[in-house]
């Protein structure tokens, strides 16, 4: 592996494993995602369905209404799924995998699903290919992530790039059909998130493993949270935008 890219995978371990027990309370935006992608969900139950990026089960909750006979989540940090394990009453046909879902060793599935997790992967394109040679015949992913759109008057304001690559709509259906799927179906949402403040937005970001807060100094944090105020600050609060992309493609 690029000694770079594995960096950048400990880190996100890091950092995930040391908000895990405090990621649900902070997630919202993510739990509104996943009630959204449960929608895509088959009325009849695939028989065989892994879950990427589990974390602490914020959609596994959805797939557990099903009666799936056989289960298999995975995730990065075994931190997360530890925290999945103590929250959720899991049900015995299930398997857990802990690691990078990108090159990770997977069975052969009918239904992929992850929330929020695909804006993490480093190689969109090799690792769709890597997830089709575990399909089925007439497999499916569910997915959803983040468009470039999102939070980007904190970075244009911050000054600072995405620790990820975000990328637009067209760049994921080029991904997608160069990677020989079919596109079933997309939706696409733009929305203003308020906060009481820009501090509580930066915690916030923090909480779910998305801002280092630690990156700045006392001078810069505040000089910060001034111009974000000056900004983007209303009567009902701080608002940061977050472009949201769902997709549902099969092989």
């Amino acid at each position: 592996m690029d000694p770079k890219n594995s960096g950048i995978e400990k880190n996100i371990i890091a950092s995930f494993s040391k908000y895990a027990h405090s990621y649900d309370r902070y997630a919202l935006l993510q739990k509104s995602m996943a009630e959204r992608l449960a929608s895509y969900l088959p009325e009849k139950s695939p028989s065989h369905i892994l879950e990427l990026g589990c974390g602490t089960g914020v959609f596994t909750r959805h797939l557990l209404t099903m009666p799936i006979n056989e289960l298999t989540l995975n995730d990065i940090s075994p931190v997360m799924i530890e925290t999945l394990k103590s929250r959720l009453s899991i049900p015995t046909n299930t398997k857990f995998i802990v690691g990078n879902a990108e090159k990770v060793s997977l069975e052969k599935t009918d239904l992929i699903c992850a929330n929020a997790v695909f804006q993490w992967f480093l190689n969109p394109m090799e690792t769709l290919a890597h997830l089709k040679s575990s399909l089925n015949k007439t497999g499916t992913i569910l997915f959803s992530t983040f468009g470039p759109q999102t939070l980007v008057e904190f970075r244009e304001t911050a000054n600072l790039s995405s620790p990820i690559t975000l990328f637009s709509l067209k760049q994921w259906k080029n991904f997608i059909k160069n990677s020989g799927y079919t596109l079933n179906s997309i939706d696409v949402e733009k929305r203003k998130i308020f906060s009481p403040s820009t501090l509580n937005l930066m915690k916030n970001l923090q909480q779910i493993g998305a801002a280092p807060i630690r990156i700045f100094n006392a001078g810069g944090l505040r000089k910060l949270i001034r111009d974000y105020d000056k900004r983007f600050a209303t009567e009902q609060g701080v608002y940061a935008t977050w472009e949201l992309f769902y997709f549902s493609i099969s092989i």
